[in-house]
């Protein structure tokens, strides 16, 4: 089937409104190929564990931080006729 659509290109029957053919998406692809081997290495801390214990230790202080005591309410005691 050599259809095409109303630019001229050929119609492979996808429904494409933002222009993103296959051929598009294959090229953009492509592209970034070489890209996705610069990425970041993970640091030794996250390799050891050592990065996920502090965060653990962090977020404890925080939710021990964040709680918060309330002590019994008790009437203090004042013998009649005394001065506090």
């Amino acid at each position: 089937m050599n259809a095409k659509d109303e630019n001229g290109r050929p119609d492979d029957g996808a429904f494409c409104p933002d222009g993103l053919t296959r051929d598009v998406i294959e090229a953009l692809l492509r592209e970034m190929d070489g890209h996705w081997s610069t990425a970041a290495r993970p640091t030794a801390a996250l390799l050891d564990g050592s990065a996920a214990l502090r965060r653990e230790r962090r977020e404890a202080r925080r939710a021990i931080g964040a709680v918060v005591r309330a002590l019994p309410r008790r009437a203090a005691r004042v013998p009649d006729g005394e001065v506090a």
